[in-house]
């Protein structure tokens, strides 16, 4: 799973069950989620994992540029409803600027091989 997914995955599986900022959870490179125990979503079994998986692929595609009207109406088209469409994207609409950056560096963080966050360069953190 590329980095970018396991963020968004994380991220929405903190907006879906109500998980703290504080409380760490992670997203292994199977897919399988580890917070108070291991476990995999399943889109295709249950409700709560569909709009898990939904969320967190909406979530990609905005970092990818997409805005979040396109995102809506997609949603509608493909078939899942209006209301379903309306609470995605007002998830979406609610991230601020700064959380929507922890979201990209968090993505940073699981691309480094090593699990270990990505440190800023010297010039990047204000040195020469």
């Amino acid at each position: 799973m590329q980095a970018d997914n396991r963020a968004c995955l994380e991220w929405a599986c903190r907006v879906v069950y109500g998980i703290d900022p504080e409380i760490e959870i992670y997203v292994r490179r199977d897919g399988a989620i580890v917070w108070d125990h291991l476990f995999k979503i399943t889109p295709n079994a249950n409700t709560t994992d569909a709009s898990i998986a939904t969320l967190a692929q909406m979530m990609k595609l905005h970092l990818g540029g997409t805005s979040f009207a396109k995102l809506r109406n997609d949603l509608i088209r493909s078939g899942v409803g209006e209301e379903f469409a309306n609470r995605v994207h007002d998830h979406l609409v609610d991230v601020s600027v700064e959380e929507w950056g922890r979201l990209r560096e968090r993505a940073r963080w699981y691309g480094d091989d090593n699990g270990a966050p990505i440190l800023a360069t010297t010039k990047a953190s204000g040195g020469s």
